[in-house]
């Protein structure tokens, strides 16, 4: 009767055994479902994606941004668009300039100085190159209207969604991220239940400094 017994329990035993799993081997075909088609795994952050290569450390780096590619979109029609052309809403060759110089600066200060890392001028001389682009992106108004223009009121400077990738030097992509930006969203009452501030240059380009440190900022916690 004992050796009718212990032929069941033995097959009980081998069932449990061939089900049961290495907690590490879980977690490694857990991270390999969620890496995506680049090999980059998501992480938990506050702006809307960032993906990363494992075990990611760039510490000590020479980076190299390139130029900061701008899609632009309609969005606003708080000034009377039969005064302008869609150009005109455009970023003209100065403020270009502006505009990467302020990319550069703030994702040097929030991002590359915690790693001990730094901006390479040349992208030959660099470990990674980074590569940016505001996509969708509008202001409120022209950055240089015309004097006889109306005083434009709006309730942020401009919106755009904030992309980035960073490439090792083989063209691999280590680093990818993407969060839309609602710029100058902190504004002084204006009006009854309103949020409102005269849209300006020079409040534009206060509000674009302070939007791209949060989103750099950010994006150096999900990393740490």
């Amino acid at each position: 009767m004992n050796r009718i017994f212990v032929l069941p329990l033995i097959g009980l035993a081998l069932l449990v055994g061939a089900c049961a799993q290495d907690p590490n081997k879980v977690g490694e075909s857990k991270l390999a479902v969620q890496e995506d088609s680049q090999g980059l795994v998501p992480r938990s952050s506050s702006l809307d994606e960032v993906a990363a290569a494992f075990a990611f450390d760039m510490s000590g780096s020479k980076v190299f941004i390139a130029p900061v590619q701008i899609d632009y979109t309609k969005r606003f029609s708080s000034v009377p668009r039969t005064r302008y052309r869609e150009k005109d809403y455009e970023l003209d060759d100065r403020d270009l300039q502006q505009m990467n110089a302020l990319l550069v600066k703030t994702f040097a200060e929030k991002f590359l100085e915690p790693r001990n890392s730094v901006v390479a001028e040349e992208e030959e001389e660099a470990d990674y190159t980074l590569s940016l682009s505001l996509e969708k992106f509008s202001v409120a108004a022209p950055l240089d209207p015309s004097p006889w223009t109306w005083r434009v009121y709006t309730e942020q400077s401009a919106y755009g969604v904030l992309v980035g990738t960073l490439y090792d030097r083989e063209g691999n992509a280590v680093m990818r991220f993407r969060d839309r930006r609602d710029i100058g969203e902190n504004f002084g009452a204006y009006g009854p239940g309103g949020r409102m501030e005269r849209f300006t240059s020079v409040t534009f380009w206060s509000d674009m400094r302070v939007d791209m440190r949060r989103a750099f900022a950010s994006l150096n916690r999900t990393l740490l």
